[in-house]
């Protein structure tokens, strides 16, 4: 009888940990990028182990809700990718600790950017002025194609447009100031109780000969969010079982920069 407690409890261990992710890799050029290449590393606190390290962030008071756990600092020394504005990024999620390799949870993604007030992108903490550049609640044209027999789904959460996603793509506005910056790529997972934030910042440096605009509104993190704030604290699930529709859905301030 042991035994078998044993392996239901391991087996619930093993679709937990199935089900959540980080982001550890960029589409940059077009190409996908090695792990931690281009973005910070996080580890997990005080335990070393695959589950740890991808156990999500549930606490919006966090420092770690900036680039993710133990990676305020740029640590691992990740490289930093030129682009000019206006190109194309993408985030791409971890596939070494996590079965399905996908946003597998229904919920809404972003994209944000921080000016490091120096060259050092490495010591910069992220505690500045941040951005939203991108925001996705409902399906797009990057939505996986549900018409795919290998890509199995529920029908719960194919609604929300990020879901079972392997990675997403944005466009870094084309006026955005010059300078050495932060990425910052935010998957939240509503939940009435404990919200999940997956996230992963990467490093670049933005050169713009020409139109240059203000970014805004500018906010911090942590300090975007607040606890039970409703439209972060809410069940996803809502909009499958009552007459909430995913189009009437407003994500979190702040709206995005169109820059």
């Amino acid at each position: 009888m042991k035994s078998i407690s044993t392996a239901l409890c391991c087996s619930a261990l093993l679709a937990v940990a199935d089900a959540h992710w980080i982001f550890d890799r960029i589409v940059y050029e077009n190409k996908w990028t090695q792990p931690y290449e281009y973005v910070r590393e996080v580890s997990p606190a005080n335990v070393n182990n695959d589950l740890a390290l991808i156990y999500p962030n549930t606490d919006p008071d966090s420092v770690d809700l900036r680039c993710g756990r133990n990676a305020t600092l740029g640590w691992s020394q990740p490289k930093t990718a030129p682009l000019n504005a206006g190109d194309s990024l993408g985030f791409i999620v971890n596939l070494a600790s996590v079965a399905h390799g996908r946003m597998y949870h229904p919920g809404f993604a972003s994209a944000w950017l921080s000016k490091a007030p120096s060259d050092d992108l490495n010591s910069y903490l992220g505690d500045g002025d941040w951005f939203k550049i991108m925001s996705v609640t409902g399906r797009t044209a990057q939505s996986f194609n549900t018409s795919n027999p290998a890509l199995k789904y529920d029908d719960s959460k194919v609604m929300w447009g990020a879901y079972n996603s392997d990675s997403w793509n944005f466009t870094i506005p084309a006026t955005t100031p010059p300078g050495k910056y932060l990425v910052r790529f935010e998957y939240i997972f509503p939940n009435v109780d404990d919200a999940q934030f997956y996230l992963g910042c990467a490093h670049i440096d933005v050169k713009n000969s020409g139109t240059v605009g203000t970014p805004g509104p500018l906010v911090k993190i942590p300090g975007v969010y607040k606890r039970g704030q409703p439209d972060v604290y809410f069940s996803s699930y809502d909009y499958y079982l009552s007459s909430k529709h995913i189009e009437d859905f407003v994500a979190p301030y702040p709206p995005v920069w169109q820059g």
